[in-house]
């Protein structure tokens, strides 16, 4: 399947023919077959499909954690070899350092980065305002909610300032209310900074919700089944856009195509 982007711009993040496999003692597994994917800067894509069906291995294969078995996958047209220094990694877990504050856990890659003691103040100040921390700047993530953890986690992620963010399933465990707040300040992050995202999920409500593109893959070796141009407004407000008719029309296409290929694949497995 072409899963180019707009043919008028340079992809930022291109998969040419990238395949992916892991060998055991005992077997060789096919995670990812033949994808072929071109990323836009500013895009939110969001890949959704059944578990195993690959998703995370091509976020790996991105930030340069491990390399295709076959095909190329490139960053601003150059082949990614070793880590990838323009992209910052946010998984379902936070991890947050217990010993540290929140505002010492936003400030760790700056540190890294050796700035100046005052900038990088003022820099975990803008943040912590950003995703709506304050008054928590002294506390440690024992003291506050799954909710603001995640909320810490995503400014310690901007703190380094990557131009792509790749998100692997980061607000799984949130609660429904919880997870729309966390969807709604990623996106204001896109609208103010400009990031491209990445975001993993197996939620077809939060894939389209988010997404101006949505990577559907089929099951395991995963290859694109499909692509869903949602067609939705960078400003969204989230709480109302599920009962908008166009959300619930793209979002009851993909529930179909997903049950769809979980009948192929129940009936492939009876065969085997």
């Amino acid at each position: 399947m072409n899963a180019e982007g707009p043919a008028h711009q340079a992809a930022l993040i291109r998969f040419e023919s990238v395949g992916k496999s892991f060998q055991t003692a005992e077997k060789t597994f096919e995670a990812v077959r033949d994808i072929n994917l071109s990323v836009q800067a500013g895009e939110v894509i969001t890949l959704v499909g059944p578990s195993g069906c690959g998703k995370s291995t091509l976020l790996n294969m991105t930030a340069g954690l491990m390399k295709p078995t076959s095909g190329n996958v490139f960053y601003r047209d150059a082949p990614i070899k070793g880590l990838n220094h323009n992209v910052g990694y946010m998984t379902q877990s936070d991890h947050l350092l217990p010993w540290r504050t929140i505002a010492a856990n936003i400030a760790v890659p700056l540190e890294i980065k050796r700035m100046p003691r005052v900038k990088a103040a003022d820099r975990v100040e803008e943040l912590v305002a950003l995703v709506g921390l304050r008054g928590f700047e002294s506390a440690y993530p024992t003291q506050i909610s799954g909710g603001m953890r995640k909320r810490a986690a995503l400014a310690r992620l901007l703190a380094s300032d990557p131009e792509t963010l790749l998100m692997d399933e980061p607000f799984a465990a949130l609660d429904a209310q919880l997870r729309i707040a966390m969807q709604t300040e990623l996106l204001r992050v896109r609208e103010r900074y400009g990031k491209t995202i990445i975001f993993v999920t197996h939620d077809p409500d939060e894939a389209i919700s988010i997404a101006d593109r949505c990577v559907v893959f089929s099951s395991r070796p995963g290859r694109i089944s499909k692509i869903v141009e949602t067609g939705l407004p960078r400003s969204r407000d989230l709480a109302k856009l599920r009962f908008e008719s166009r959300f619930l029309t793209l979002a009851r296409d993909l529930w179909e195509h997903l049950a769809s290929d979980m009948k192929t694949e129940a009936a492939s497995c009876l065969d085997a």
